[in-house]
């Protein structure tokens, strides 16, 4: 069986401005999988794309075996897309909206009913009177309420509280366990490092660095920070033996120690400020 997503020599333009520049990547079925990158880096755009918001300038985006232009219709019956702002109908209740998108789809109230408060949301509320957390609790729920075979999702913890954050992503995972494949943009590194199974880094619309999250090994590396009495402060990164380091360091008049293991978080800010692009 093939790829799950296959993006091949993908490039997407504006007149002479090209926001995503040949770009190619696969994922596998079950894999959740994070999109990393600033603002104006390319990730929306890549996105709208897979998710026939948009059609390729250049190269090919293949879901579920199906061309994203040619099978565009089909495509859009087997996924599940959430922008990162949504417009909803105001003047209804969260509980219409659910009935409506379930004369669409094989879920049904019973499922809305719950996850609706698996995510603490009054479905009796007009969406008018609810808040911007509230309502992106709403287009989650008829996210999971279309129950594609693949999620692609712009900022979609964006506006909830850490909580709900945490809701979400458990909810997400079990999902991923029955085999439904996840794509998905996030500023919130810590969540792509917590359950994201790969990180694919885009900058300037071009993908530079393709990380499995399990093989990064970051934690050899301890991130030293100290301050002496006489008022000298140093911070620098670690890689040998603590034993040796501890032994240094006592023979310091220390003021203020920290040493801990470099996180995941840490090596994906090089990426913000300008690092190492692997080719």
């Amino acid at each position: 069986m093939g790829y799950c997503i296959e993006v091949k020599d993908f490039t997407k333009k504006y007149g002479k401005f090209s926001a995503v520049k040949d770009i190619s990547f696969n994922v596998n079925k079950g894999e959740i999988v994070g999109f990393v990158g600033k603002n104006g880096a390319g990730k929306s755009t890549t996105i709208r794309c897979m998710s026939n918001m948009l059609f390729p300038t250049e190269g090919s985006i293949r879901i579920l075996g199906m061309d994203s232009i040619k099978d565009a219709k089909a495509i859009k019956s087997e996924i599940s897309y959430m922008p990162s702002e949504t417009e909803l109908y105001e003047r209804v209740t969260s509980k219409e909206l659910f009935k409506l998108a379930i004369s669409f789809n094989n879920s049904n109230m019973k499922e809305a009913e719950e996850l609706a408060k698996y995510f603490e949301l009054d479905i009796n509320k007009r969406v008018s009177e609810l808040s911007v957390g509230n309502r992106k609790k709403v287009s989650i729920v008829l996210m999971f309420l279309n129950k594609g075979k693949v999620l692609i999702l712009d900022e979609p913890t964006a506006g909830l509280d850490p909580l709900m954050q945490n809701n979400f992503f458990n909810k997400v995972k079990e999902e991923a366990e029955k085999g439904v494949t996840v794509f998905l943009s996030s500023h919130n590194l810590n969540e792509i490092e917590k359950y994201c199974t790969r990180a694919l880094i885009i900058k300037d619309g071009i993908i530079v660095d393709d990380l499995n999250m399990e093989e990064i090994e970051v934690a050899k590396v301890q991130t030293v920070s100290y301050k002496t009495a006489d008022g000298k402060a140093e911070s620098y990164e670690y890689e040998g033996n603590v034993n040796e380091l501890v032994e240094k360091l006592s023979a310091l008049d220390l003021k203020f120690l920290e040493i801990r293991a470099k996180s995941v978080e840490e090596e994906f800010i090089r990426y913000y400020k300008g690092g190492e692009v692997h080719e």
